[in-house]
């Protein structure tokens, strides 16, 4: 989608299309509606992330939640988004051998519960090795704030990735 085009929808179409950048969060889509027209795409990415900076810490923590677990079964579950799914398709983590599908879900539950978020990691470029390290070195973390802080980085990188993909110029 061109930026004229992005620029040309009508807010209820705007929203439909990017209501989920932010997993699962319409009301930055809603926002950042608002700050049309933007001049590029450039414009348009710094308008959504600069919409999530300013959100409380514990509206951003509300997006770490909607995050799905990363390497669960893509095909039993009906809880990730189409961007999600597509995402952890295009780096094989549809394809995890029944040790890999059981080391994810040990992993995510051993986040979730030393986090009380799930493990969020920007996946694009990355294959099952590089996320299970990433996961690995994450779960050393012993100090709640840094790792709340990195998987604010991530959510911002994922939204920046989903923008590049669907806005062409």
């Amino acid at each position: 989608m061109k930026i004229q085009d992005v620029n040309n929808l009508s807010s209820e179409e705007f929203i439909e299309n990017f209501n989920n950048i932010f997993e699962k969060t319409s009301s930055i889509a809603i926002s950042s509606e608002k700050k049309r027209p933007f001049n590029n795409k450039n414009d348009m990415i710094e308008v959504f992330i600069n919409e999530f900076d300013h959100l409380d810490i514990d509206s951003k923590k509300n997006i770490l939640i909607n995050h799905p677990d990363l390497g669960i079964k893509l095909k039993i579950t009906n809880d990730l988004t189409e961007m999600s799914k597509k995402e952890q398709r295009n780096v094989g983590l549809d394809n995890c051998t029944e040790d890999e599908f059981l080391l994810f879900n040990r992993m995510n539950d051993e986040y979730k519960l030393k986090f009380s978020i799930p493990f969020i990691f920007a996946v694009k470029g990355a294959n099952k090795s590089i996320i299970i390290d990433e996961f690995k070195r994450r779960l050393t973390n012993e100090d709640i704030d840094l790792e709340i802080a990195e998987s604010i980085k991530q959510v911002k990188k994922i939204a920046k990735f989903r923008l590049d993909e669907i806005i062409n110029e």
